[in-house]
């Protein structure tokens, strides 16, 4: 009896140490906490979740409000007072979008501290388990080495003695029970772990939008500064602001076309491939980040006119350089572009360049790819910013006088900035 019994315990055994290959036979002392500091614990875990949850509810509702106040605001006349309410509605928007995210992480922060603490407690568990275990593995051993006549002769009578077999099997048949527990503990251990690097992995996300709200918040509250700078907070001056942006597209694009005939032979003696519009051009500047898209449907500023180009993160006085060989067509300073500059290219193509501080070419005069025509500004307030979201250059495509997408023409981006 006692051989088939430490065969079958033996078999356990084995099958416990392939479910947690990383124990020893050797008793590990189980892990001793007050049950009542975990349930305090576990309780001040949830009570700071569900607050933090209701916080974020909270903050949604809040998102919502103003976002319906965005909407009215942008179906009503444009004046300087209702544009003024909107750019600061956006801010508050933004505001709360980045209050929103901190809570949301602090949230996962806490669902992944709760996933922790049981996870210990699973183990400590485990460790109890293999305690018990090798404890009766080791009594095993030393009954082994006593055979059965002299175990007989140790017991008062033979009830005693069929008493401690069946006491022996009891403890076989419990053990088999936490063995069917512990199986339990481990895939449960295993999908908690999973469970924690699902949400670690949420939280990265979580990081990272953070920072992309904070940089929104940046460009809106920029824009404000920018709005208020331009106008002198008068009607009339936002106005005139209003006619500059109206008309330039389309003195742009006859510009363009006037410029165009005027240089025709100039531009078709630079370079014949890129006479038949075979152009590439070259990111005007390092690309650390692309902070709007060209028609960006987050532009601050598109109650106003839609972005016709793109904006590229660029630290005051960055140099900026020549996308393609081409006719300097002018400089200028304009309230929206701030000081701003154009390059007439071969096969129908023009670039601009705004919200520089300092220009570096002279209009009428060819530059080469490459070629340094000015330097980056955008800083809201300061002279020749126009209407900037932050420190950038705007850098817009034109074909046949028409805002085109830069990114088409130029090599795919590969942005630096976290």
């Amino acid at each position: 009896m006692r051989s088939e019994n430490k065969q079958k315990l033996i078999a356990i055994l084995a099958i416990l140490c392939l479910l947690t290959p990383n124990w020893s036979l050797k008793p590990i002392k189980a892990a001793t906490v007050n049950p009542v500091d975990l349930k305090n614990e576990a309780d001040k875990l949830n009570d700071s979740l569900n607050r933090m949850k209701n916080r974020v509810a909270e903050i949604k509702g809040l998102i919502n409000t103003y976002n319906d106040k965005i909407k009215q605001q942008e179906e009503q006349e444009i004046t300087l007072e209702n544009q003024i309410l909107l750019l600061q509605n956006r801010v508050r928007e933004k505001e709360l979008r980045t209050e929103e995210t901190k809570a949301q992480i602090e949230v996962i922060g806490l669902e992944v501290q709760g996933l922790e603490g049981q996870i210990g407690k699973q183990e400590d568990r485990i460790a109890t388990h293999k305690v018990l275990v090798s404890d009766l593995l080791r009594q095993i051993r030393q009954t082994d080495d006593v055979n059965a006549f002299h175990v007989l002769l140790s017991h008062p009578n033979l009830s005693s003695y069929f008493d401690n077999v069946e006491q022996i099997q009891k403890i076989q048949t419990d053990l088999s029970q936490n063995l069917k527990r512990v199986v339990a503990e481990k895939e449960s251990l295993q999908n908690s772990k999973k469970d924690r690097e699902d949400k670690k992995l949420e939280l990265e996300d979580q990081k990272k939008q953070l920072t992309d709200e904070q940089d929104r918040l940046e460009q809106e509250r920029n824009s404000l500064i920018s709005l208020l700078a331009e106008t002198k907070s008068k009607q009339d001056e936002f106005n005139r602001v209003l006619n500059e942006l109206r008309q330039q597209n389309e003195a742009t694009s006859d510009e363009i076309a006037t410029l165009e005939d005027k240089l025709k032979d100039k531009l078709n003696s630079i370079d014949e491939a890129l006479a038949r519009g075979e152009t590439l051009l070259i990111w005007p500047v390092p690309v650390r980040k692309i902070t709007a898209k060209f028609h960006d449907p987050n532009y601050p500023f598109k109650n106003l006119f839609q972005h016709p180009g793109i904006d590229i993160r660029a630290e005051v006085g960055t140099p900026v350089k020549a996308a393609a060989g081409g006719y300097v067509a002018w400089t200028k300073i304009g309230s929206m572009y701030g000081n701003y500059l154009m390059i007439i290219h071969p096969g129908k193509l023009a670039t601009i360049y705004a919200h520089l501080s300092k220009f570096n070419a002279k209009p009428g005069t060819y530059v080469e790819r490459g070629d340094v025509i000015g330097f980056s500004g955008g800083m809201p307030g300061m002279q020749g910013a126009g209407l900037s979201t932050g420190p950038h250059l705007h850098f817009e495509v034109r074909q046949d006088g028409i805002p085109v997408d830069p990114e088409g023409f130029l090599p795919v981006a590969i942005e630096t900035d976290p």
